[in-house]
C-alpha cells in the first residue's frame, strides 16, 4: 500500500527509512516534487494570507493551497512528465508487496503535494492508498 506521511512521523511512528520515498524537492526525486514556479507561487501567497491568519498557521498554508491553484497545477505537472510517471509507476509495483510511505514535511493538517501523488497513483495505477491528512477543497 501507499501512504502519506510527513517527515516528523518518521520517528514517531517508527517508520523505517527503507521503507521511505522523500518526495520533497532536493531529495532525490525531484520529478515527483512540485516544480519551483509553483512552490515559489505558493509560497508567495502564503506570505501575504500569513498576514491575517499568522506565520505557520495551518489556515494561511491551506488557503495559500487553494488560492494558488496548487493541486491542478501540480497535477497537470506530474501528468504531463513521462519521467514523474515512469518513477510513481515504479512506486506502486514495490507498494503492492510492501508499505511504502511518501513523505514530505508537512503533517497530517497541512495540505501537501504528496496526497495529490497518490490520488495519481490510484487513478493511473490502481495503487491501493492510504490518506489521512487534510485535503482543502474550495
Amino acid at each position: 500500500m501507499l501512504i502519506e506521511t510527513g517527515l516528523s512521523n518518521l520517528k514517531k511512528n517508527n517508520i523505517s527509512k527503507n521503507d521511505c520515498v522523500f518526495v520533497a524537492r532536493k531529495k532525490g526525486n525531484d520529478e515527483l516534487a512540485p516544480s519551483e514556479e509553483l512552490l515559489n507561487d505558493f509560497m508567495k501567497e502564503k506570505q501575504i494570507i500569513e498576514n491575517k491568519f499568522g506565520k505557520g498557521s495551518v489556515e494561511a498554508h491551506n488557503t495559500a493551497f487553494l488560492s494558488c491553484d496548487y493541486e491542478n497545477r501540480f497535477r497537470k505537472q506530474i501528468l504531463n512528465d513521462g519521467n514523474a510517471l515512469k518513477k510513481l509507476g515504479a512506486i506502486v509495483k514495490r507498494s503492492k508487496n510492501e508499505d511504502i510511505y511518501l513523505v514530505c514535511y508537512e503533517g497530517p493538517t497541512k495540505a501537501c503535494h504528496r496526497r495529490i501523488l497518490l490520488r495519481i497513483a490510484e487513478e493511473i495505477f490502481g495503487a491501493a492508498i492510504n490518506i489521512d491528512g487534510v485535503e482543502p477543497r474550495p
